[in-house]
């Protein structure tokens, strides 16, 4: 019998998309899965969708644990979830991105196959609210294994949720208690960094993801300058938080953090003097 593969699944307001979401679930061609899917205190029907579906998920073989907690955010129901895994292996996605039918299926056998690695990637599509789609891939040439810390760490590997799949034991051998560093500004780091730090990534070529891109989301969300600062400040904890469970150069690691928290607040100061400056000549 093939492995569990866990499904978590943070929710809060996705009700417009949530249909599509689970739909690309309930397609998978692999099994067995668990889906373990929080409401984070949706104020819209996100909950209702969610109960109306779990019976046709599970007539179609998928365990479903449905959870709830007053709105704390995608860390705490990441953290919520991770209680709930039981599955030999791991994937995540966003409730209102969705996978290709074969998305599961083809990261779960790259494991099974190569057992010397503990991260599996994909390729997969950008789909804007009225924009054609955008392939995201890696770039030319690049190996089936590699070891991606380093580029994960500069963002120089997109860390989007959907794309990545782990095992499980290797995730708990970082975080015995089941709990990732808790931030306001992302939960993918998080998953992925320590595991990066001690395993190879294989990556597959392949489209099988779709990350759809809000207007309305939160990579989408104007920011002041001030609220710009903040989330630098953000950004550096995070890492910092992170880099206590990584297998790696810690101090090494720690001064090229607060060269990029340096270098995002330069570049922020650059862009602001400029847009003034714009805005004088209007006058």
């Amino acid at each position: 019998m093939k492995p569990l593969v866990s499904i978590i699944t943070p929710v809060y307001n996705a009700m417009p998309y949530l249909n599509t979401y689970l739909d690309s679930i309930e397609k998978q061609t692999y099994a067995p899965l668990e889906l373990i899917i929080v409401d984070d205190g949706s104020t819209d029907d996100s909950l209702m969708v969610i109960t109306n579906r779990k019976k046709t998920l599970e007539e179609k073989g998928i365990a479903v644990h449905v959870l709830s907690q007053n709105h704390s955010g995608q860390v705490a129901a990441v953290n919520l979830a991770l209680q709930k895994v039981s599955g030999e292996l791991l994937t995540w996605c966003d409730a209102d991105d969705y996978w290709t039918e074969d998305s599961i299926e083809k990261k779960a056998e790259c494991l099974l196959i190569h057992l010397d690695i503990n991260m599996v990637r994909s390729n997969g599509v950008i789909q804007d609210d009225t924009a054609t789609p955008i392939t995201y891939k890696e770039k030319e040439n690049q190996p089936f294994m590699a070891d991606i810390f380093d580029e994960l760490f500069h963002e120089r590997i997109l860390e989007l949720a959907g794309r990545f799949m782990v095992r499980t034991e290797a995730l708990f051998s970082c975080y015995p208690n089941r709990q990732i560093p808790v931030s306001p500004v992302g939960q993918n780091l998080q998953l992925l960094l320590p595991i990066a730090s001690r395993s190879k990534c294989a990556y597959l070529n392949e489209e099988l993801h779709v990350y759809c891109r809000r207007s309305s989301g939160h990579s989408s969300t104007k920011r002041s300058f001030t609220e710009t600062m903040k989330r630098i400040e953000e950004i550096k904890q995070l890492y910092l938080s992170i880099l206590p469970y990584c297998k790696c150069d810690q101090a090494y690691y720690r001064k090229a953090v607060e060269e990029m928290n340096v270098a995002a607040k330069k570049n922020l100061m650059q862009t602001t003097v400029m847009l003034a400056r714009k805005e004088v000549g209007k006058v």
